[in-house]
């Protein structure tokens, strides 16, 4: 009997940054192809992670390439930044091969998620997957009923509790986390499953009850083979780190193992419970980064979100960390219940107060389905945008033109980072352009789209593009029509200076599209603002400055 081909597939998260590598690690594949391989389904099926360079496929080109290795079961990872593009992926996959396989798990399901009611997926898996994975694979070969709460199936959710999961046995090799890694020698590394934190913002807690954890000769010996196998980083993406309890003994193995501090490591911690004892341990095993979630310094906010406050203790742990040498990630939040403007001002002086060695980021509030605070969304006076990813526009205490007063401080602020973007839109060298650049004469606009990537510019070179501009829209727009999910540049290339409404009416036809998701984002939703469909002209040298000035003036407008 011939055996069934399983492909694990996760989407990249598509942004405008061309300066550093991406990186989309598949760590859930990783975890449910070991749990296959120990189950008693492992003599019926083939399988294989995407290729790293599918990331960079356009969504035709790469459901061509999937049918082509004749898969049978696609089991698809969905993140916040890349559940609609999947979707739709699935439908085009399902129209092509009716009889495909899809079945998809992460972060992004919940069972009264609005995008999967209706969506080309056979079964949907929230939560634990290692244990469901293998007993839906055996429910599809044998024909027979499958019944987990955690599991839609056929159109419909389970009532049984699906088998525990044991942490460490449910680790993958080291070997095959390498080679997910492939040339991108940072890897993740979980070492405790479950947070002591009830956020009603975060839907982690209610996935995974109680703390599981390895111990620590457990975590030290996988540190140490992914080190002997060439890691240079590792991330430890458990959501609370020093959770665990004997994390002082943790952080004295993970210095011992780490001498001459070859590996960097990052996690994520409370520092309202850190020592300076574990401060020094942490620089001494080269944590290089640290990221700790603040949200807010109000008790009564903190409160309302059910997260404990002890902020001078909190304050006292960052202060540990920062004499240490340890370089801090603070997050705070806006737009959380009964959070007011002030509030979020507040916060954010009482961060940048730590100076330098703390990198403050302030974040908008998710309403992320299936979690409490989504749940509460009326009591709070919530509105929030109904695709990802979910911002908040409007709360109790914060109106929408305070977002935008708050959006405003953030893009104003030296020492308060902003999303990477491409620094100008109009000059004799664009800089940021994406790799894939193709050139299209005047003669050129009515073929079809070239091009085969996600992150694609096109150069539209040409005379006279004024009187060829409902040609340019029309390439615009098929562009965006057939590659919703795609980031695009246009690039108008002119060999004169051309009337400034070529530029108004191009601009016009982008934002005649529905908004990505980059463009939801409160960074760009706030100031009215399509980042990932942008319009650029590279000028002659011989354009009057004043000619590219009123030029890169209107095309700030509208792309920021």
């Amino acid at each position: 009997m011939a055996k069934t081909h399983i492909l694990y597939l996760q989407l990249p998260l598509l942004d405008n940054d061309t300066q550093t590598d991406r990186e989309n690690f598949p760590f859930a594949g990783a975890y449910l192809d070991h749990a296959l391989r120990r189950s008693p389904e492992d003599g019926f099926h083939t399988s294989a992670f995407a290729p790293t360079e599918w990331d960079e496929l356009d969504t035709h080109r790469l459901a061509d390439a999937i049918l082509a290795t004749r898969v049978d079961i696609l089991a698809c990872t969905l993140y916040l930044w890349n559940i609609e593009r999947t979707l739709r992926l699935a439908a085009l996959l399902k129209t092509a091969r009716p009889a495909i396989k899809i079945v998809a798990g992460g972060p992004e399901t919940a069972k009264e998620h609005p995008l999967l009611s209706n969506a080309a997926l056979d079964a949907v898996v929230t939560g634990e997957g290692e244990a469901v994975f293998p007993a839906l694979l055996h429910a599809w070969r044998t024909g027979k009923p499958i019944d987990f709460e955690t599991l839609c199936h056929d159109g419909q959710w389970g009532s049984a509790p699906p088998p525990s999961v044991e942490l460490a046995a449910a680790q993958p090799a080291e070997e095959t986390i390498m080679q997910c890694v492939q040339n991108r020698p940072v890897v993740y590394l979980e070492t405790v499953r479950g947070c002591p934190l009830t956020c009603s913002y975060c839907r982690y807690y209610q996935l995974h009850t109680g703390l599981r954890m390895l111990t620590i000769p457990q975590v030290i010996a996988r540190v140490r083979r992914f080190r002997e196998l060439g890691a240079k980083e590792i991330r430890f993406v458990d959501p609370t780190f020093n959770a665990r309890p004997k994390f002082t003994a943790l952080l004295a193995a993970l210095a011992e193992v780490n001498p001459d501090r070859h590996l960097a490591f990052f996690a994520e911690i409370r520092s309202d419970t850190l020592t300076t004892e574990q401060a020094l341990l942490m620089r001494a095993a080269n944590f290089t980064a640290v990221e700790v979630g603040v949200q807010s310094i109000d008790p009564q906010v903190l409160e309302n979100v059910s997260r404990p406050t002890r902020l001078e203790k909190t304050g006292a742990g960052i202060r540990a960390l920062c004499d240490a040498g340890v370089h801090v990630v603070l997050d705070i939040m806006y737009g959380l219940p009964g959070q007011h403007p002030d509030e979020v001002r507040r916060s954010l002086d009482w961060g940048l107060a730590f100076g330098d060695a703390v990198q403050v980021q302030c974040m908008q509030t998710l309403v992320l389905p299936g979690t409490v605070l989504r749940s509460q969304a009326a009591q709070w006076g919530f509105r929030h945008g109904a695709l990802p990813p979910y911002g908040i526009r409007q709360t109790d205490h914060l109106s929408p033109e305070g977002i935008r007063d708050i959006e405003i401080l953030l893009d104003e602020h030296p020492n308060l980072p902003a999303d990477p973007v491409t620094p100008r839109f109009c000059a004799q060298r664009l800089s940021g352009l994406f790799h894939e650049q193709c050139r299209m004469g005047t003669e050129q606009l009515g073929n079809p789209v070239p091009g085969k990537t996600n992150r694609r510019a096109l150069l539209i070179c040409g005379a006279d593009l004024f009187s060829h501009r409902a040609a340019i829209a029309g390439l615009i727009n098929r562009a965006i029509t057939a590659e919703p999910d795609g980031l695009w540049q246009f690039v108008l290339v002119p060999e004169f200076e051309e009337p400034l409404n070529l530029i108004e009416e191009l601009a016009a036809a982008i934002r005649n599209h529905p908004p990505h998701l980059l463009d939801r984002f409160a960074s760009a939703d706030a100031f009215g603002l399509t980042v990932s469909r942008r319009l650029y002209v590279r000028a002659n040298r011989s354009f009057s400055s004043g000619w590219k000035s009123a030029a890169e003036e209107l095309l700030r407008e509208s792309f920021g």
